[in-house]
């Protein structure tokens, strides 16, 4: 008889609590999984690689003087510039992109794999190019790890003034590292007519500001 009470209360308490347990967890709000790009998603990207491809050069738009002083593109890359190889080379670094949360960057690349940010998708295309790029430099190794800025870094975030470099890990050491290779392609870009120089220059020269040299 005490037996049967005992079993009775337990599972009294154990019904009772499944209960609270349903009716707590059937409030608690669902989260989609954010591990996948949605179809819209992968649609944007295709469009980055796409309009990539079609920047292959055709004639220098200014004096081969400046070209040859400030180009570095083929030193970095080993290949002369062309948005079809480069579009291979970004690739080749990272086959795996996937949507979530990235803190206070547009993008981050971790273990060959890109995460994207939910500010990447509402970037131009030029800019989300420029992040791919960036981002797939990190696959090179640990020497094109970031830096800190310094805690008086003047610069704005020219894709998000809300980020803010100053005190954060977000220059580089190295000068072709992933913010030194976007400001040799803006430069290309510039030099092909691709874009006018004064907007080629202001974007080169943001990009450049993030080269910390001692």
């Amino acid at each position: 008889m005490a037996d049967s009470k005992l079993h009775s209360k337990f599972s009294s308490l154990f019904i009772f609590s499944f209960g609270i347990f349903l009716i707590f967890f059937s409030i608690q709000p669902l989260f989609s999984d954010e591990s996948k790009l949605s179809a819209k998603q992968n649609k944007i990207l295709k469009e980055t690689f796409a309009y990539l491809e079609t920047l292959e050069p055709k004639r220098i738009k200014i004096d081969k003087t400046t070209y040859n002083r400030h180009s570095q593109f083929e030193s970095f890359f080993k290949f002369s510039f062309s948005g079809k190889k480069l579009s291979r080379w970004i690739q080749s670094r990272s086959k795996k992109y996937t949507f979530g949360s990235t803190g206070d960057y547009v993008a981050m690349y971790q273990d060959g794999e890109i995460l994207l940010g939910r500010g990447f998708f509402s970037l131009n295309r030029l800019d989300r190019v420029l992040v791919l790029l960036h981002e797939a430099r990190h696959a090179d190794g640990k020497n094109y790890s970031h830096v800190v800025c310094p805690d008086d870094f003047p610069y704005l975030n020219t894709r998000d003034w809300k980020i803010h470099p100053a005190g954060k890990k977000g220059c580089d050491s190295v000068p072709d590292g992933g913010y030194g290779i976007t400001a040799s392609f803006l430069f290309e870009l510039g030099a092909y007519g691709f874009l006018s120089q004064s907007d080629a220059a202001y974007r080169y020269n943001s990009e450049i500001s993030r080269v910390i040299r001692d």
